[in-house]
């Protein structure tokens, strides 16, 4: 059995986007939610050391691992769709429905998503700080 300490507040968003004939692309960002709930508990272990320096010879300048309870609404998401993560639920990381790329809260995947062991059981992911378009 995995141990792993489920402290940090996080909600998901994921990018909708349809085109719309004359106007272009229109992109929405909608809250990801698993009846009831909104906010799910996960591990949060930011990057350091060697795979800080690693990702920082990347480009990415915060990056962190993230573990969490599987959730199969949200490893879909994850899998097939655009999604930033917000770090301690915070209410001020998405703007006028757009996530806001200056809060240091938001964050994207990087990389996949695993479904550890395939047991359906918990996630792993590397979230690095959201930049926007």
């Amino acid at each position: 059995m995995l141990k792993f300490n489920p402290t940090t507040p996080m909600q998901f968003y994921y990018a909708e986007g349809e085109y719309v004939s004359g106007q272009g692309m229109n992109r929405t960002w909608e809250l990801i939610e698993s009846e009831p709930y909104n906010i799910f508990y996960g591990e949060w272990k930011g990057s350091y050391g060697d795979r800080s320096l690693a990702a920082e010879s990347l480009g990415v300048k915060d990056s962190a691992t993230v573990r969490t309870f599987y959730n199969p609404v949200i490893y879909a998401k994850l899998r097939g769709e655009q999604v930033v993560v917000i770090k301690n639920a915070d209410s001020t990381a998405i703007i006028d429905g757009v996530p806001d790329r200056n809060n240091p809260n938001v964050y994207e995947l990087w990389g996949g998503v695993d479904n550890m062991k395939e047991e359906n059981l918990f996630l792993e992911f590397r979230v690095r700080r959201y930049e926007g378009l």
